[in-house]
Parts: C-alpha cells; structure tokens; sequence
C-alpha cells in the first residue's frame, strides 16, 4: 500500500466548494508541497490524514491564505481566487481552526471575538453576540477575561467559536480536538455535522483514526507532501489507512510493558497535596510507566507541575529512596508540557539550541562550553529520536508538531532527569510518531528513570502503562495495575466517582477571580497605582513647602508635563505594535529647529504655515520611514530608530550648529495659554488622551494596534494587515511628537539641536509607568500622561525638597525598575497559572 489510490463513488457528485490544483510549495529547498491537488466538496467532510511534517498544515495554510504557494492554484466555487490573502479568504467564506489557536493573550475574551469577526455579527450588542457565540460551543468564561488566563482548551473552544460564529462555506479544523474532553467534544461534532447539513464544506485535519471513522466522508492520505491515496471512507480500511501514511506496516504500536521486579520500587508519593490535587499515594516499582487519567481539568496537570517542582505542595516525593524538595525536583526532573509552543520550545531559537538548553553543563570543558561537544550529543540525541530537520541549526517552528515533540524529549533526556513527567505526550502527532514517543518513554523508564504521564486518550494509558491513576475533582478515586489497565475501568472510574471538590491547602491556595481582582490584573491598574503616588507625594510635598501648590508651581508642572505627555503618547503606541520608537527625542527637537527658520516674529503668515506644514511632513516621514524599515527591511525596532535617532540628531546640527532662531512671540503667548494656573494645551492633552483610550478600548484601529503587539502570528492568521497596522502605527508616533514639538517651540523659544535628546528615554520611563509592556499588547494612553505627569512632580520635589540634581535621576531609576519588575513579574506569573491549566 505504498503507492497512491483513488477510489470516487459512481454517483454524480457535487462540484468543488474549494479546490487546490498543482500546489507545490517549498522552504529552503525543502519540499514541503508537491504537484497536490485535493478538492472539498459542500455537504462532507474531507478528512486530510498524514504523519506530522507531511504537509497537512501547509496545505491548509495555502487554503486560507496563510501561505502563498511557489506553483498550483487555488479555486473557490470554479473560480481562480490566488493568490490569496486570510483576509480575502474570511471574505470568501473560509474559516480556520488552527492546531494553535490565533487568539490573543492580552486582549479579553470579547475584544478577540471583535478584532476575527465582521461588524456585523456584534449588530444587536457586543456582549449578546459574543455570549451566544460562546454558548453555541459550551465555553463558559467571563468576557472580560484575559485569554492569557484561559485554559488551553478554553482557548481552542474560543477558537472554534470563531469560526463557526461566520456560518462559513469552508470550515477547515486543523486537530481541533487535540485538548477537549469527551462532552465537549460530542457537542462539536454536532456542530460539525450541523454546519455540513447546511451545506458547508469541510476539512478535517486529525491523527485520529476514530474521529474519520465517525466524522468523514471521504479521506486523503498525504505523505513527504504528496497525496497518496484519496478514497470514501467507508471503502478503505484502517491497515490501508496506515499503510499510507507512514509507508509501512505497523506491527505494534505500543512497545511490550516490562514485567518489573517484585520489592524493587523506586518510586514513593506519599501523602501528595497542592493546587487542585489532594491524598495523592502510590508506588511504583523500577522500570515502570504511571499514568495519570481522567476527566480534563480534574487535577492531572496541577499533579505533574507539582512533581515536576514548578508548583507548591505538601508531602513526600521520594525516588531511588531519596527524597526531594520542590527545589531538587525543579532542577531534576524534566518536564514536557502538554502547550509545547508556549511552554516546552524557546521559539527564537534553532533545534539544536532548543534540545542543548537544560543540559549545558554537560557540554563544558572547563569553565566553556564546548560546542564540538554540544553538537557531538545533541546530534546523536536527535538521530536516535529520528527527528526530521533540514539542520540542527534550522528555526525550531520550521519543524512539524511531532518532530518539535521529539525535540521537547531530546532535551528531557540530555539532561538526565531522575524523573521524566510528560503531559499529553502525543497531542497533535501523528500515528507513526506516536508509536516512535512511546518506544523512547518506554526505553527511558528501562533505564530506571521514572516515567509519569496524563493523557486523555485513555487507549494510549491502557497501551502504554503499568500502572494508572485514575483521577477526579482532586483525588485519586482508583489505582490500575496489570490486567485492570483497560478504557472501560478507567472511564468507569472518572465518571462513577462521587467525591467532592477539593480545596487545596490554605498556603498553597490561588485566589478566584473577582471583579477587584480582575481589575488588579488589568490595564488600569497601573494607571490607579500612578495616580495614588502622585496624590500621596503631592501630599507630602505640600506638608513640606506649601508652595508647591503656588500657581506658578502649578502652571509649570503641567506646562512640562504636556510636553513630555504628547511625545509619550505617541511612544506607547509604538510600545504597543511590540516595537520602540528611539527617534522621538531628536525628532521633537529637528522639528522645532525646521520651526527657527520659517515660525520667527516678522515673518509672514505664509511662512508660518509653511514651517508647520513642514514640521508636519518630517514628522510623517520620519515614521513612514521607521515603519518601512522594520517592516520591509527586517531591521530591528531598535536599529530602524536608532538609526533614525543618529541621522536626525546629525541633520539638527547641520540646519543650526548652535542655538539660534527664535520663535515667534505671538505662537509662544499661544502655547503657553493658561486658564489660571491650568494650560490651555493640558486640556487639549487630557482631552486627546480620552479620544485615544475610546480609539484604544472601542474601535479597530486600538484593537489591531494591541493584537499585533500581542501576538503577531496570530494577528496575521485571523486576516490582519500587520505590515500596515505597524507602519501607521510609528506614523501616528510622529504625529505625536510633532504636538509635542509644538509645546517645546513655546517652552524654549529657540532652535536649539540638542534639545530634544533627552525626551527618548524620559518618553520611555512615562510609558513604562503608565503600565505599558515592554513586550507589546498591552497598555493604555492613560497611563503615559500620568507617567509624564508624575516624573514633572518627581523633578519638582527634588527642588522643593532641597535635594540635588543626582536625586533626580535617582528617583526616576527607582519608579522605572520598580514598575518593570512589578508589572513583568505580575504578567509572567499570570501566564504560568494559565499554562498550568
């Protein structure tokens, strides 16, 4: 059965919804794709089947614009639609599901639903249409909830709801079942044959043999990114099926259970307790796999995360007859996460790095690591586990799932755990891999490493383990050995268990969200953090010197801080797309230089409004050319406006090497406008903040700026221009600077080429305040005003309080570091809990 079949049914069939002709796509000289042609018929399902790395997922990435084939052509209703874009796709009616969900962490439930789908979904209410898209696919979450806080499997329900929320011609689900548990997943295949009833096409991507058989009407087998058999489903058979996909006959997929020594057990739980788990005890004996089953989300996880020392518990862990801490087992035992993307691969770096991480210190001569060494064992490690890569030097996402899954065990192995933990091992990989996975966890545990893992494929326990936990609401409701490992008992057991929730121990409890919590996790907590501070050390000041209220006192605070509020805008937005704008500084002051020669008493009004025009025109530029640098040229955020920062600083000093040029009277009298002790450009700079945080919260444009800044790739998958977001985005940044220039031409009154430098870090330090992240995603325009606001006191109360200049930048340099460490670590741990889920 290695060669291609093709079995169509007599009938006439219906013409293709989707059709993909001569595709061939290749990365690096790797073929991916190869002369594939397939068609998706309305009213089935296409079941695409294939080893990881056979070119399902580009495939279907082709399909929804995701990717753009080298030769072939895609069709949708007869008609040639390539090349094609996922916005072009959505608007055609193709809808995905993808193996990893595009949803974004830093945006809540409902703004995810509002920045994937059209407008007019949300036409009778927000929050009503966003409930009725979630309840269609039983997700039950709040909707003011940070995605970053769901569950994995929370996250691919709100993916499917989604996708089937447009009512799509093409539905394609790429494993959408990979992390669901048996409930959920019945109601999604009767959404499944819902949408097919009504016409819909789909394509279903899976490793389950079972799911085709319940599920699809016709199947097609890919292999190294050809099509080798497409047939009806209910004409072919399982070994047919296999023979196909893996080229070969499988004799058995699980490996022989080793027959363990009696009085030899080498590891001891005792007495086990934590964060969803409680009474956890067992013995296993040398050589011997454990299983831990159940429901999802009835403790499994919390379990392996607390052996692995990742989480707090009470109890004894003990192994070979020693016992460990938490702290020991966190340095000694290895862990694979059932999220490899978001917790086992460091996605920046290649497979070897990614496989050598956790064992560097055997790869040291000395006090150097020597790469001969490292490449030596990593490489031998990798054959061993036939991983598939172009190089051990190639980008760790260039690999399929089940060759990044092998990679994940390279990495436990070279380290030499004393125990390996692995969370949903095979999830997402493919027959033939599944079968190479257990054969390793089997060969591991030969060697006397202890062996724990959590499935919900109960057939892989029964296949695989001597030994299974049988785990719900917390506790360990029945212990399995030999003969008693079956599907049968082991769901028996889950469902027929009648024991309460638990609770963990009081030390060990997490807090449930509420609405104060909630808002401490939010965006405006920041903001009210900075605001506290400024009226607490306003207070202070106050008590010290009264004069700090003068109006005189007052006036100049604002007037500084409207200034540094309109250039610190403009930075959080660049902070937001996940970049930096390094240029801003030396922009506000070129720009207010370009101002010496045309904005001067005498001039006339022509001149005026040319020099602002130019000023205006720079600015863009400026951010035209920021933008375009790090999107098209691939520089860095960083390089693109350092380079900018250096060449504007440069044309400065060229146009005025000293100070000269002063500005008009009459613009300066405009600017610094005051309503008592209030600038009139404060208000301007209060009222635009409020614009923004409405632009920011409510509209598009402040959704697709904080989803490209929150996750990139999924902000390009669910049909996002990011190219363009960013771009604009660094030019809105300028247009800021140039409000804020305006205020220096008005506060210094002079073309002066230095002036502006300054502004670059201050602007960064006021954003960072306000709460903005460093990494992107997340923020507000409030914050950076507050920011500014609190860094003009921070000055102030250097002078006030009598202290010298150096307390200044002390001061500053302690409110930074103490915002980045509290808004970061707060973020890294949030995240933490929810990969644990």
């Amino acid at each position: 059965m290695d060669g291609t079949l093709t079995m169509e049914p007599a009938a006439k069939v219906l013409p293709a919804t989707l059709e993909m002709r001569g595709i061939t796509k290749t990365y690096a000289g790797v073929v991916a794709l190869s002369d594939v042609s397939v068609d998706i018929r309305p009213g089935e399902v296409h079941a695409i089947l294939g080893e990881n790395g056979a070119g399902k997922s580009t495939l279907m990435n082709v399909a929804t614009g995701g990717t753009e084939p080298d030769t072939g052509e895609v069709l949708f209703e007869g008609r040639s639609v390539s090349p094609l874009s996922p916005k072009t796709a959505a608007d055609l009616g193709i809808a995905i599901v993808h193996q990893h969900p595009a949803v974004l962490p830093d945006m809540t439930v409902l703004e995810n639903l509002q920045v994937a789908l059209p407008a007019r979904l949300f036409a009778d209410g927000s929050v009503a249409a966003a409930t009725r898209m979630l309840e269609r696919v039983g997700l039950e979450v709040d909707l003011r909830e940070r995605v970053e806080a769901l569950t994995v499997a929370q996250r691919h329900l709100l993916e499917i709801a989604k996708a089937f929320a447009v009512d799509p011609k093409v539905l394609v689900l790429d494993e959408p079942t990979a992390p669901l548990g048996g409930a959920v997943v019945d109601r999604f295949f009767d959404l499944i044959r819902d949408c097919v009833r009504a016409g819909t096409a789909v394509v279903y991507i899976t490793h389950r043999m079972a799911e085709v058989r319940e599920l699809a009407h016709r199947v097609t087998v890919l292999r190294d990114g050809r099509v080798r058999g497409t047939s009806e489903v209910d004409a072919i058979s399982d070994e047919e099926l296999l023979a196909l996909i893996v080229g070969r006959k499988l004799e058995s997929t699980f490996p022989d259970k080793l027959v363990p020594a009696e009085g030899a057990d080498d590891l001891r739980i005792a007495d086990l307790a934590g964060q969803g788990f409680v009474g956890v005890s067992t013995t296993a004996a040398r050589g011997a796999i454990i299983g831990v089953a159940g429901v999802v989300g009835n403790g499994q996880s919390d379990l392996l995360r607390a052996l692995a020392g990742l989480e707090p518990f009470s109890g004894t862990v003990e192994i070979g007859g020693t016992a460990y801490t938490r702290r020991e087992l966190l340095h000694r035992a290895a862990y694979m996460p059932a999220d490899r993307l978001s917790e086992g691969l460091a996605r920046s770096l290649s497979v070897r790095e990614n496989a050598a991480v956790a064992a560097l210190r055997r790869f040291t001569v000395g006090p150097l690591l020597s790469t001969a060494r490292e490449v030596k064992q990593v490489g031998t490690a990798l054959a061993s586990l036939r991983v598939k890569a172009a190089s051990m030097d190639a980008p760790i996402l260039s690999l399929s799932g089940g060759n990044q899954q092998k990679v994940v065990i390279a990495r436990a192995l070279l380290s030499e755990p004393v125990l390996l933990i692995a969370d949903e091992p095979t999830q997402g990989v493919d027959v033939g891999a599944r079968a190479d996975i257990y054969a390793i966890l089997r060969e591991a545990s030969g060697r006397g490493i202890p062996v724990v893992i959590a499935s919900s494929d109960t057939k892989e326990l029964e296949g695989l383990c001597d030994q299974v936990l049988v785990m719900s609401r917390g506790h360990v409701v029945a212990t399995l050995t030999g003969d008693e490992i079956t599907e049968e008992r082991m769901v028996h057991a889950a469902v027929s268990s009648r024991t309460e929730a638990i609770e963990a121990p009081e030390a060990l409890r997490e807090d449930r969200t509420t609405g104060i919590r909630r808002f401490l996790r939010g965006d405006y907590a920041p903001s009210a953090l900075v605001a506290t501070i400024l009226v607490v050390l306003g207070a202070v000041l106050v008590s010290q010197n009264p004069a700090f209220l003068s109006d005189f006192n007052i006036s100049n605070l604002l007037t500084a801080a409207t200034a540094l509020g309109f250039i610190a805008m403009g930075q959080n937005i660049a902070l937001l797309t996940g970049g930096i704008d390094l240029s801003v500084g030396p922009l506000a002051g070129f720009l207010v230089v370009i101002a010496s020669f045309f904005i001067n008493d005498g001039k006339s009004p022509g001149s005026v409004v040319l020099g602002l025009v130019l000023m205006l025109a720079t600015a863009l530029l400026v951010g035209l050319i920021n933008g375009a640098l790090i999107r098209f040229a691939r520089f860095t955020p960083i390089a693109a406006t350092l380079a900018l920062y250096i060449a504007l600083g440069g044309f400065a000093l060229l146009l005025r090497p000293t100070q000269g040029g002063y500005i008009a009277q009459s613009i300066q009298d405009t600017v610094n406008l005051s309503f008592g002790p209030i600038p009139l450009f404060f208000l301007v700079v209060v009222a635009l903040t409020v614009v923004m945080e409405v632009l920011l919260r409510r509209r598009r444009w402040g959704w697709r700026l904080r989803a490209v800044g929150s996750e990139e790739d999924a902000a390009r998958n669910i049909g996002l221009n990011v190219n363009r977001t960013v771009v604009l985005g660094y030019v809105a940044t300028s247009a800021f600077v140039f409000l804020g220039a305006l205020m220096l031409m008005g506060q210094y009154g002079i073309g002066d080429p230095s002036q502006g430098s300054a502004y670059t870090l201050t602007s960064i330090t006021a954003v960072v305040l306000g709460g903005t992240s460093l990494l992107g995603g997340r923020g507000t325009f409030i914050g950076p005003l507050l920011g500014a606001l609190l860094l003009q006191q921070v000055l102030s109360a250097t002078v006030f309080l009598g202290l010298g200049t150096v307390f200044q930048y002390f001061f500053q340099g302690l409110l930074i570091l103490a915002a980045a460490i509290l808004y970061t670590t707060g973020r890294v741990r949030r995240r933490r809990r929810a990969n644990a889920l």
